[in-house]
């Protein structure tokens, strides 16, 4: 299969096709994003890259049963999830197999974080509103997933309270708590977050040096 990449005239014409299909969400975000120009930094792609290594694209297209989830043991990392998403009515995005694997692996960073972000919520203690969204923003930034990681996050510190004034407290707490919790972890994205679904949360939070309790 050839690796050369297709012009952004036919990636674009497919992501209309792929936000057409519910069943391909995963892939119009992950195509959408390169569409953006969205870049991870290279010590982010080659964490991420060597979390892969062994297991081809298996990681970048991680199959989960969520009824066995529900199922799970309350309390471990698998059954948070799976109740997370079910209470917030989320359908997980994943990559299909139709996605081609020389495309995947061309954004394997960024396609790997579509497809563990609601893992994020459940490790980082948020919800889905806004000041919980960007506890998760905070968190990836101050990791500096994406090049312009910085700048960025300091943009946001200012614009987010500004355009939701009634949340500025809210707001202002989660970004410094999502600051303060990337500190303490390692790279989330490069982390094997789906061996550990049957494991206690708490074990797993500490594991990765984020307190239990968030």
């Amino acid at each position: 299969m050839s690796t050369e990449k297709p012009s952004w005239w036919a990636r674009l014409r497919l992501l209309r096709s792929l936000r057409a299909d519910p069943a391909r969400i995963g892939d119009a975000a992950v195509l959408q994003s390169d569409l953006l120009g969205a870049r991870m930094r290279d010590e982010v792609r080659a964490q991420v890259e060597a979390l892969c290594v062994r297991s081809d694209c298996d990681r970048l297209r991680p199959r989960l049963d969520h009824a066995a989830l529900r199922r799970a043991p309350p309390g471990t990392f698998g059954r948070a999830y799976a109740d997370f998403c079910a209470a917030n009515a989320i359908v997980p995005a994943t990559i299909s197999d139709a996605f081609a694997d020389d495309a995947l692996r061309r954004s394997a960073a960024i396609a790997r974080y579509i497809c563990l972000h609601d893992m994020f919520h459940v490790l980082l203690g948020c919800d889905t509103s806004l000041p919980g969204e960007l506890r998760i923003t905070a968190f990836i930034m101050e990791q500096r997933y994406f090049t312009a990681a910085k700048p960025f996050l300091a943009l946001l510190a200012v614009a987010a309270p500004l355009l939701r004034p009634h949340e500025f407290r809210q707001i202002r707490e989660n970004m410094k708590l999502g600051r303060e919790l990337a500190r303490r972890a390692p790279l989330l994205v490069a982390e094997p977050l789906e061996d550990w679904l049957a494991d206690d949360l708490g074990a797993v939070q500490r594991r990765l040096g984020l307190p239990a309790t968030v």
